[in-house]
């Protein structure tokens, strides 16, 4: 009563020019078809998206199209691993799919990083998964001399990091293969290199990641590599680009800069066209230092807890992400939760305990999406991890639905401008007259139907937008299930979709911004 209390005056405000208020029957929540396991079963539409990378697993058309019943919103292309050969193989199947037309295609970067160099059993056995065993106590010299690219052993280790004497000083922690082996720099050998002591005992591979917690490293926002992929991506028709280890504000506006050029440069009609969204993956302790900026200057935030957990304590990991989302929703931007939330679904039918509670929190932080990785790519289950994740979140849904309980985190007025007020009316009017959805006429690049997402309304919000590509990048926030128009009856289309049955009252909100409930 509170929350609808608090913003009567602007639902009044909004409803000019006599717009009808009609409440009609108790609101029930409109249907789909989603999946426990391989199990089909009738649920509330989740408003919670799932995002799944398409790997080998899961990029023939058949288990592609399994995975789109299952729930999947976005396809993830990680291009740390995809060839352009891949890239064309899942999308055109991905756009083959029933409905396929409709999904999200993001792009994500291999992003600036640090790597090992080869190694030398790997070069003189012909194994590239042949591997070296460091041993704890031992010590070992790490050096950015390109000679030791594919000579490196237990003794001597090529990185790739022209900053690496200057940055890496006596006491520094060198973290290998996401944590896997830990190393203490020690002393300055030369120009080149450092000493450091080996901390625990492990075997590693050839050319794994490195990660200096803690330390700036001064890496450009955009690699060389990452370039010419985002420039592929654009000539491709991506949606939105998963942009790897952003670390400030300024970075995101490099890439923008660039995604724009691109842009220009590629898409046949630029200026009707929205370019590529921008969703900043935050993991690494600069990213968190300059969380607000990045979170203001980006299009949506992925918290990335891979890489994250490497860099912090893993016990932060969790805290982090909870003032992440809370950031987000405050700033009215998407949040994506993702890594390791149905780890285990890669070998086992069911997910553990543990990651089913994994899932449950993010969705009831309000998160607009959760992310399967190696799951849906690589796994033994791709469709059943996507419908299992599904189905965690219509339960969790309806749970949160049954507490009635004030939202944990909402929107703040002054993130959305001019148009909170309508965005917020238009949720208290659904929530007030029991609507089963809120239709938003969009003829814009999708701001409108945003804004009412980032109000965090508890039905499914339905744009009708004249372009596909709106449509899709749309897709990615909470709740947000557009139609490609034009329609000539904007209630009826979301009726005939399952949004709303015959009779169930509907918020409508024209793209004049006037407010009415249409049974």
């Amino acid at each position: 009563m509170l929350y609808v209390a608090k913003t009567l005056c602007l639902v009044l405000a909004a409803l000019q020019g006599g717009d009808a208020l009609v409440v009609g029957a108790p609101r029930a929540q409109p249907t789909q078809t989603v999946f426990r396991g391989s199990t089909p079963m009738m649920a509330a539409m989740p408003l919670t998206k799932v995002v799944a990378t398409v790997g080998p697993a899961s990029e023939e058309f058949e288990t592609l199209q399994k995975c789109l019943a299952a729930g999947m919103s976005v396809m993830r292309c990680n291009f740390s691993h995809a060839t352009k050969d891949e890239f064309f193989l899942r999308t055109g199947n991905l756009r083959k799919a029933k409905g396929g037309e409709r999904i999200n295609l993001m792009l994500d970067t291999k992003g600036p990083e640090i790597r090992m160099g080869g190694l030398k059993i790997c070069k003189e056995t012909g194994n590239r998964k042949a591997k070296i065993e460091m041993v704890k106590g031992e010590m070992i010299v790490l050096s950015n001399d390109p000679a030791l690219d594919g000579a490196s052993d237990n003794k001597n280790l090529y990185v790739g990091y022209d900053k690496l004497t200057e940055k890496l000083v006596p006491g520094t922690k060198v973290l290998l293969d996401d944590g896997l082996i830990s190393l203490v720099v020690k002393k300055k050998v030369d120009d080149k290199s450092v000493e450091c002591e080996i901390i625990n005992t492990s075997e590693i591979g050839e050319r794994k990641g490195v990660n200096l917690p803690g330390i700036k490293t001064g890496l450009p926002a955009l690699s060389t590599q990452d370039r010419a992929d985002i420039a592929f991506g654009i000539q491709n028709d991506i949606d939105c680009i998963a942009a790897s280890f952003v670390r400030s504000a300024e970075g995101v506006e490099l890439i923008r800069e660039y995604v724009m050029e691109c842009h220009n440069k590629y898409c046949p009609d630029p200026k009707n066209t929205p370019p590529p969204m921008i969703i900043s993956k935050v993991e690494t302790t600069e990213a968190l230092e300059n969380l607000q900026e990045i979170v203001d200057a980006s299009d949506g935030v992925m918290v990335a807890r891979g890489d994250l957990g490497v860099e912090v304590d893993i016990w932060e990991v969790t805290t982090w992400q909870k003032e992440m989302v809370r950031m987000c929703v405050e700033a009215g931007k998407p949040v994506i939760v993702a890594t390791q939330m149905l780890e285990s679904m890669q070998k086992n039918p069911r997910p553990t305990r543990a990651e089913v509670s994994d899932v449950t929190n993010a969705v009831l932080e309000l998160a607009d999406a959760v992310m399967l990785s190696g799951e849906s790519a690589n796994g033994l289950y791709p469709d059943g991890s996507i419908g299992m994740q599904s189905s965690i979140i219509t339960h969790a849904e309806q749970w949160a639905r049954e507490q009635d309980q004030y939202p944990l985190y909402c929107v703040e007025p002054d993130a959305l401008g001019s148009m909170y007020a309508v965005a917020q009316s238009a949720a208290v009017l659904a929530e007030s007259s029991e609507a089963a959805a809120i239709v938003v006429m969009e003829n814009g690049w999708g701001d409108l139907a945003r804004a009412v997402s980032a109000c965090r309304p508890d039905m499914p919000i339905v744009p009708i937008s004249p372009s596909m590509k709106v449509c899709r990048q749309l897709i990615v926030n909470r709740g947000v299930y557009p139609i490609k128009g034009p329609v000539e009856d904007p209630v009826q289309a979301a009726r005939d979709a399952g949004y709303a049955a015959a009779g169930e009252p509907v918020v409508l909100l024209d793209s004049d911004g006037k407010l009415s409930v249409v049974s």
